[in-house]
């Protein structure tokens, strides 16, 4: 897959963006119909070293996001960050802060796109009402509906993570215990997964890691939300190339388990069909959706 071009290289979406030098820090600002905030960050080939974190209120940071790459051009963050409905049927005006980490010869080009809620969901978050076939809207608009990397859009960076109903599409997220480590090795022809990552209301604590051959990592990811139900972690990853595996460590103690859903979003345009046979727990092959589109399953 050629590296594609982000958002703000084009014409098509008015996302404001900002260039962050090396050990600064940007906020933006997240109205209070917000119900999702997608987070695109890359670079222009350099390594991506990066915090991201959930401001809600004075001393509350429900979300801390520590990522690496080492290509962030090959390899940038999409990942979205929820903000549910509050115990009165109302949400907050958060912030959300990007900092780049890294030296100041890796500066990370940043874009924030806020999602509008639906308004009041009974006091579940739009990824629940979405996981429990609800309206899908909310989330990644039709856009996404349909699987990523489909469009001229698509391909310019412009797909949101969207969770996926499990009770719908019968796919069955795998439960890694404390302490535990899940892998999902990766066909040759897939291109990129989204990861979506629940728990039953608990605290959420994990770290995903994108491998390369041997011990080559390519990508990690530090994970923390205070509430997993209704701030689950969902994220598109590029895996260019072959010879990739998906690792995921449930980092938190025993008693809280995490709930991994890994699912191909875009295949190679020469892919024969045929899935390799490996250990783990990939999420199946839609064969409807490969009738129609065949380099592309969700």
């Amino acid at each position: 897959m050629e590296p594609r071009q982000s958002w703000w290289d084009t014409t098509i979406n008015n996302t404001p963006t900002q260039r962050i030098q090396g050990g600064s820090r940007h906020t933006y600002q997240t109205p209070h119909n917000t119900s999702q905030s997608q987070i695109f960050l890359e670079t222009d080939g350099r390594p991506l070293n990066t915090e991201i974190e959930l401001w809600d209120g004075p001393n509350n940071t429900p979300t801390k996001l520590k990522v690496y790459s080492e290509d962030g051009r090959l390899r940038p963050v999409n990942a979205m960050i929820d903000n549910p409905l509050k115990e009165g049927g109302y949400r907050g005006s958060n912030s959300v802060s990007v900092r780049n980490v890294g030296t100041m010869e890796f500066p990370i080009n940043a874009g924030v796109s806020n999602v509008v809620g639906s308004g009041n969901n009974g006091g579940r978050s739009d990824m629940q009402q979405f996981r429990t076939g609800g309206s899908s809207s909310s989330l990644a608009g039709r856009e996404a509906a349909g699987g990523g990397y489909l469009t001229a859009n698509d391909v310019n960076g412009y797909t949101r993570p969207t969770p996926t109903s499990s009770s719908s599409n019968k796919k069955r997220p795998k439960r890694i215990q404390g302490g535990a480590l899940e892998t999902f090795p990766l066909d040759y022809s897939i291109e990129a997964v989204q990861i979506t990552l629940t728990t039953q209301g608990l605290p959420m604590n994990a770290k995903v890691e994108l491998w390369g051959t041997s011990s080559h990592i390519k990508q990690v990811a530090e994970i923390y939300n205070d509430n997993g139900a209704t701030r689950p972690f969902a994220a598109i990853v590029d895996t260019p190339g072959g010879s990739n595996t998906i690792a995921i460590y449930n980092t938190g103690p025993m008693e809280y388990p995490v709930e991994a859903l890994v699912e191909p979003v875009a295949r190679r345009e020469d892919w024969d069909g045929k899935e390799e046979k490996f250990g783990g727990s990939l999420a199946p092959c839609d064969r409807r959706a490969k009738t129609a589109i065949p380099h592309c399953i969700i």
